[in-house]
């Protein structure tokens, strides 16, 4: 027996593994329950499979909706690739491209090529939309944008997902940031080993990627890190920090609050970095929207994305 796929279910098999349950995958595509529900028991008919593990409330795949999902992936690459080959020979950038940014740090490393490509290509409409640094990658993936800067740490590497490309924009150095000081605090240079500062409290999201090179870092230095406030909001973090309520490891990309000083050491031993990347789906690598911001994004790196 042959099976014919439909593209259209497999793309609401896999935002139920996205999503988590069947109701947060059809609030996510703007469809009832039940219409998802129907669509993934054909789906199941048509394939001869069970897909969706019913056992608990909140649905998970089986091991054959899982490798279905991987397919999934492959597939909308392969027909996203031949809808770019046909814009590209059009040779018309036009239309709408959204892009993912990181807003407390992104727009200094990607404005000045999304200015340069919106002013050489008036028929490209640009938008902007803020995403917090750990969900980049998911959103490209789920296209709810088309590109997005996105980080990662070589220490503690991002799992892997199938169909994505990333474009190196930027290397981030990662230092300690500490409070300003008070005049009960000895004066002098402040240690730049890490193990010294082992007795203090930290402010970090353990579950962030520069929450895990935190917790990683510590540990190699010899100590589990006292976490007395989490958060991934790095401003909030700096504004902790200038209270004195903690320190932090904080990527130089992250700019200082204002009305908040802090101070910034660069530990001793192998720098810790943070990788700054422009992730987009493979598929839509030769859209030529996508292509004109690749291309302007490495005709910068050498010069105004190269971080001090």
């Amino acid at each position: 027996m042959r099976i014919v796929l439909d593209v259209r279910k497999l793309v609401l098999l896999r935002e139920v593994q996205a999503r988590g349950s069947i109701a947060a995958a059809a609030e996510s595509l703007n469809y009832t329950r039940s219409a998802v529900s129907q669509q993934l028991s054909a789906l199941e008919a048509e394939t001869g499979t069970e897909l969706l593990d019913r056992r608990s409330n909140r649905a998970g795949l089986t091991s054959a909706g899982r490798l279905l999902v991987d397919h999934t992936e492959y597939i909308l690459a392969g027909l996203e690739s031949a809808e770019s080959d046909l814009l590209a020979a059009t040779g018309r950038v036009c239309g709408e491209l959204r892009v993912g940014v990181p807003f407390h740090e992104g727009p200094a490393l990607l404005i000045p090529a999304l200015t340069r490509v919106r002013d050489l290509h008036p028929a490209l409409r640009i938008t902007l939309r803020a995403l917090p640094v750990g969900g980049c990658r998911e959103a490209v993936r789920l296209g709810q944008v088309d590109l997005a800067l996105a980080m990662g740490y070589d220490e503690v590497p991002e799992p892997s997902m199938p169909g994505l490309h990333e474009e190196p924009v930027a290397a981030d150095r990662v230092r300690l940031a500490v409070g300003p000081g008070g005049a009960d605090e000895p004066a002098g240079r402040l240690p730049d080993r890490l193990a010294a500062y082992a007795d203090r409290a930290w402010a970090l999201d353990p579950d962030s990627g520069l929450g895990r090179l935190t917790v990683h870092a510590c540990a190699s230095a010899g100590f589990v890190p006292d976490i007395v406030a989490r958060t991934s909001d790095l401003q909030a973090t700096l504004g902790l920090v200038s209270l004195g309520w903690g320190v932090a490891l904080v990527p130089d990309l992250v700019p200082d609050r204002p009305g908040y000083p802090v101070r910034r050491i660069t530990l001793d031993g192998p720098g810790l970095m943070r990788q700054v990347s422009l992730v987009v789906r493979s598929g839509a690598v030769s859209n030529p929207s996508v292509s004109a911001v690749l291309a302007e994004v490495r005709r910068q790196s050498g010069a105004s994305l190269r971080l001090p």
